[in-house]
C-alpha cells in the first residue's frame, strides 16, 4: 500500500514539474517611439515602450542616455495599459541616444533591454515631430533584445515539493493507521 501511495505521488510530482520546467514565456518589448535606430528632426519630450501586457508597476527604471552616458530622463516613468513612458528634459541636446530599460514582466519577472535613436536637434521647447504610436507587433526587425533570467523558477518548485511532502505525510500516516487483517488499528 505504502510503495502504491509513494508511485502515486511521484507521478503527480512528475505531473505537475514538467509545465514548470519549460521556459516561461514573459512579456516582451512590442514596439518603441521613437524606432530603434530611427533618426527624428527633434529631440522628443516623452519615449514610449509598448509590451504585450501590461507590466507591474514595481521596479520600472527607464534611462536615456546620450554619447557620453549622461541620463536626460526626467519625472518618474509612468504606466499606461500596456505602455511605459519616460519624460525626457527639455534641454536635451540633439544627438545620438540610448534607451536603457527594465520593468517587471506580468509574471514578475524582470525584463530589460536598450535601443537607440538619433536626435537631429535638441528639445529645446520645439515641439516633437513624433506620433505616439509605438512599432507594431508586425515588425520585428527592429526590435530590441529583451532578456530574461533564464534560470530555474525555484519559488514555485519550493512550494511544490512542500506540497509534495506534506501529501506524502499524510498517505503514509492514513497507510499505518489502516486496520490490519484482524480489524484492529
Amino acid at each position: 500500500m505504502i510503495r502504491q501511495s509513494l508511485t502515486v505521488v511521484a507521478l503527480v510530482a512528475l505531473a505537475l514539474l514538467a509545465p514548470v520546467s519549460a521556459a516561461s514565456a514573459h512579456d516582451s518589448l512590442t514596439g518603441t517611439n521613437p524606432k530603434d535606430g530611427q533618426t527624428v528632426k527633434v529631440m522628443p519630450d516623452i519615449i514610449d515602450m509598448a509590451f504585450s501586457n501590461m507590466p507591474l508597476a514595481i521596479g520600472t527604471k527607464v534611462l536615456v542616455e546620450d554619447a557620453g552616458g549622461k541620463n536626460w530622463a526626467v519625472g518618474d516613468v509612468k504606466i499606461v495599459d500596456n505602455v511605459v513612458s519616460q519624460s525626457v528634459s527639455p534641454d536635451a541636446p540633439g544627438g545620438d541616444y540610448t534607451v536603457i530599460w527594465r520593468v517587471v514582466s506580468s509574471d514578475g519577472h524582470p525584463i530589460e533591454g536598450t535601443f537607440g535613436f538619433t536626435a537631429n536637434s535638441g528639445a529645446a521647447g520645439a515641439p516633437t515631430s513624433q506620433a505616439a504610436e509605438p512599432q507594431s507587433t508586425a515588425d520585428r526587425s527592429q526590435e530590441p533584445e529583451t532578456s530574461a533570467p533564464g534560470g530555474f523558477p525555484f519559488c514555485p518548485v519550493v512550494g511544490l515539493v512542500a506540497v509534495l511532502l506534506a501529501l506524502t505525510a499524510i498517505v503514509m500516516r492514513l497507510a499505518r493507521r489502516r486496520p490490519d487483517k484482524n480489524g484492529s488499528l
